[in-house]
């Protein structure tokens, strides 16, 4: 396997490392065309990017309000929630490390992951002081539709978490089927964290409005606004300051900040993101179909999963391709590739290139 898709020691995994695969093939990092990672393909709203710099240029010589007014009350209104639901934080995933914290003062040794799914999650119940326990929960021969058989057994959990839509297969869950998991999480005395960090790509699915003490919401903004460098999340509680309370001063610099309220103020940004990712997901989607030698799982969210040779990723790669490979995840492994949505010329490379790599290995094989 090139280097950069090998999961880390504390077994946390992410998109191609970029610098880590020129590195291996002896190529320039920007040579690459990169669908590792799951990014909006519009790039970040112009008012975001403008806001940021106005914000570096006159606040960084002070700090940023601790209780950030201005930024819940623009997540709030974004989500559609009170403001007072919602805890400003340094990315999604700080929002799920604080979940588990607070989940973790409620009893239970144990927390549930529903794989495969993000590895952010055992990690988070680790720091948490709980037991990360893996259950497969999404099987390729049932499309990866969430098998809600393995929530049967709840005893000594205190939390379970659940990603809609899921990263990395994509599938996808109605508000109402998240509320009946949250029921039965309930029952058994223990915390539902979901984690909506592609919620934005399937909008009217959230379950936001809908927290309580034993439900918490995590949203990421970095995906949708294209904003990854600049860590921008939030929690969203019955009583976040109970969270806060675990939470570093000043978790969101004045630029994050800034961008995040001019970001969730841009409804016209996220309707024509949603109409733009939804046809470009269906064009790759028919292209992928279309080709032997892979199988392809529709989703609902700006990526794509398909199964296909073990050497597809790094053929790719040294076709200037960089995919996520998934050998790391929990019931998935070798053969199995996610691909992120991208705009309709790069997408077009992608399929090329899938053509002219999917050639080479059957030619050798």
């Amino acid at each position: 396997m090139v280097s950069g898709w090998d999961a880390a020691p504390d077994g946390r995994h992410h998109g191609a490392h970029g610098a880590l695969a020129a590195q291996a093939l002896g190529a320039a990092r920007d040579s690459f065309l990169d669908f590792s990672a799951n990014i909006n393909p519009l790039g970040p709203p112009e008012g975001a990017i403008l806001a940021a710099g106005r914000a570096l240029r006159g606040e960084t010589a002070t700090y940023p309000d601790p209780r950030y007014p201005g930024l819940r009350a623009a997540l709030a209104g974004y989500l559609g929630v009170p403001s007072e639901t919602v805890l400003p934080t340094n990315g999604g995933a700080e929002a799920l490390f604080l979940a588990a914290r607070v989940a973790a003062e409620g009893g239970g040794r144990r927390a549930v992951i529903l794989d495969p799914t993000f590895s952010e999650y055992a990690a988070a119940a680790r720091t948490a002081g709980l037991e990360p326990e893996s259950r497969i929960a999404r099987l390729p021969e049932r499309g990866f539709r969430l098998d809600h058989a393995v929530l049967d057994d709840l005893d000594d959990v205190g939390l379970v978490f659940l990603c809609n839509p899921n990263n990395p297969t994509g599938d996808l869950l109605s508000g109402e089927d998240v509320m009946r998991i949250s029921e039965k999480v309930r029952a058994a005395g223990a915390v539902l964290v979901v984690d909506e960090a592609f919620a934005d790509f399937a909008p009217g699915h959230s379950v936001a409005a809908k927290v309580d003490e034993r439900l918490y919401v995590a949203r990421s903004f970095t995906k949708f606004f294209a904003v990854p460098g600049l860590r921008l999340g939030c929690l969203v509680a019955r009583d976040p300051e109970i969270a806060g309370a675990f939470q570093p001063s000043w978790p969101v610099n004045v630029a994050a900040a800034a961008a995040g309220v001019a970001a969730a103020g841009d409804p016209a940004f996220a309707e024509t993101t949603v109409s733009e990712v939804e046809g470009r997901r269906r064009e790759l989607l028919d292209a992928l179909y279309g080709m032997g030698g892979i199988t392809t799982y529709p989703g609902a969210a700006n990526f794509l999963l398909f199964r296909g040779p073990e050497a597809l990723p790094e053929r790719l790669a040294r076709l200037g391709v960089l995919v996520r490979g998934c050998d790391p995840f929990p019931g998935l492994g070798p053969g199995f590739v996610r691909v992120a949505v991208r705009g309709r010329e790069e997408n077009g490379r992608l399929v090329s290139a899938l053509a002219e790599a999917l050639g080479e290995i059957g030619g050798t094989s």
